[in-house]
C-alpha cells in the first residue's frame, strides 16, 4: 500500500531512500537498520545505499533526489550541509530541520538488544527500544519498564549468562552450546548423575576435580594426553599395570592385575516364595 511503510506497516509520514529511489519504507525503520544494525542496504531491492535522503512522504509529490553525488562530500561533518542537514551516524540527508533533530535525538538515546536482534525472529520494527539503563536491566533480569509486567514478558527473566566469561546469551540453548564448546564438564560425573551439568572454566580446573573426586593417572605422558581418569582405584591400578607395567616387577604387576571380587549366595526356600521372608548365606573372596 502506497501510504504505509513496507516494513512496519505504519502510516508513511516520512520516507528515506537511496540511489535506487525506492521510497516505500519509513525513515524510522531505515534509520534503525542503518544506525543499530549497520545495514546499509535497500529493504526493497537490497542494493547498497552509502547515503540516503529523508523527506516528507507525499505520494507522487514526494521530493526525489536523482543525483546523490550532487549532495556533495561531507567529510564526516554533522549538521547543515548546503540546503540540507546531514546525520553522520546514518549517512542521511534531511530537508526538514525538526525531523533531523528528532532522528538525531533518537539515535543518541536508543539501543536495541543485540541478543534479541539475533535470536527473536521478528521484524526490526517490532524489536524493543531501550535507553542504556533499561537495556542493562533487560539483559540482567528482564523487568525493565519497556519489557513490561511478568505476564507481559511471558516468563522472560533476563538473558542467561556464562559466569566464566560474563557474557550473556539469548537463551538456554545458546548458553548450553557455548558451555559445551568453550568450557569443560566432567564426563564421569555426567555418567554417574545423568542430567546434572557442572562446568569448569578450563582443563586445569577440571584436572583438579579429577584428582579430588576421581582417580587420575599421574604419569607424565597420560597427563599430556588429558582425560586419563578412572572411577575406582582398582581401574587406575589396572591401567598402570597395563600401560606402565614395564617399570614394575612381575610380582607387583600381577598383584595389580588381580581382580577383587565379592560373592554373595542366597538360597530361596518355599517359605520365601510365599512371602514369609528368608535368610541368605554370604561368602567373600579377596581376589582372582
Amino acid at each position: 500500500m502506497d501510504d504505509t511503510c513496507a516494513v512496519c506497516a505504519d502510516t508513511l509520514e516520512w520516507v528515506a531512500y537511496g540511489p535506487c529511489l525506492h521510497k516505500e519504507v519509513c525513515s524510522t525503520c531505515i534509520i534503525r537498520l542503518r544506525f543499530i544494525c549497520n545495514d546499509f542496504y535497500c529493504c526493497i531491492c537490497k542494493s547498497e545505499s552509502n547515503t540516503i535522503f529523508v523527506t516528507k512522504a507525499l505520494g507522487d509529490y514526494t521530493k526525489m533526489i536523482s543525483d546523490f553525488k550532487g549532495l556533495g562530500e561531507v567529510n564526516g561533518s554533522e549538521g547543515k550541509v548546503g540546503e540540507y542537514w546531514f546525520h553522520e551516524g546514518t549517512k542521511a540527508y534531511f530537508d526538514d530541520f525538526d525531523h533531523y533533530n528528532m532522528i538525531k535525538a533518537m539515535c543518541i538515546a536508543i539501543f536495541m538488544c543485540s541478543l534479541c536482534l539475533e535470536g527473536r525472529k521478528i521484524f526490526i520494527s517490532e524489536q524493543k527500544l531501550y535507553n542504556r539503563a533499561q537495556l542493562t536491566q533487560h539483559v540482567r533480569t528482564g523487568d525493565s519498564v519497556i519489557d513490561g509486567s511478568e505476564s507481559e514478558r511471558g516468563g522472560f527473566t533476563g538473558h542467561p549468562m556464562c559466569e566464566f566469561c560474563e557474557n550473556p546469551f539469548y537463551g538456554d540453548n545458546e548458553l548450553y552450546l557455548h558451555m559445551s564448546t568453550d568450557h569443560f564438564t566432567c564426563h564421569m560425573c555426567q555418567r554417574q548423575h545423568p542430567g546434572q551439568y557442572e562446568y569448569f572454566n578450563n582443563y586445569d580446573n577440571l584436572e583438579i576435580h579429577f584428582r579430588q573426586e576421581h582417580f587420575l593417572c599421574e604419569d607424565e605422558a597420560c597427563l599430556a594426553r588429558k582425560f586419563i581418569v578412572f572411577v575406582t582405584e582398582f581401574e587406575l591400578k589396572r591401567h598402570n599395570a597395563m600401560e606402565h607395567g614395564g617399570r614394575m616387577s612381575r610380582s607387583k604387576r600381577s598383584a595389580l592385575l588381580q581382580i577383587p571380587v565379592s560373592f554373595q549366595f542366597r538360597q530361596i526356600n518355599e517359605h520365601d516364595r510365599r512371602g514369609g521372608g528368608g535368610h541368605g548365606r554370604r561368602s567373600n573372596s579377596s581376589g582372582i
